[in-house]
């Protein structure tokens, strides 16, 4: 009875760090997309007031 105890705490404290990983890279993963975002809609501003040059491109 006891050995199932220790194993339970354990695999329940396994559950618990891998739980706070996936967590914790599911933050990181919004805060970089939201930070990808934010790159995107100054460049896109900054193209549309023509502070950067982007030059017609005709591919034929």
């Amino acid at each position: 009875m006891a050995k199932e105890v220790t194993e339970r705490g354990a695999l329940r404290a396994y559950a618990l760090r891998l739980l706070d990983s996936v967590y914790n890279a599911s933050v990181y993963s919004v805060i970089g997309y939201s930070a990808l975002l934010a790159m995107l809609a100054v460049i896109g501003l900054a193209v549309f007031l023509k502070i950067i040059y982007v030059p017609e491109f005709h591919p034929w």
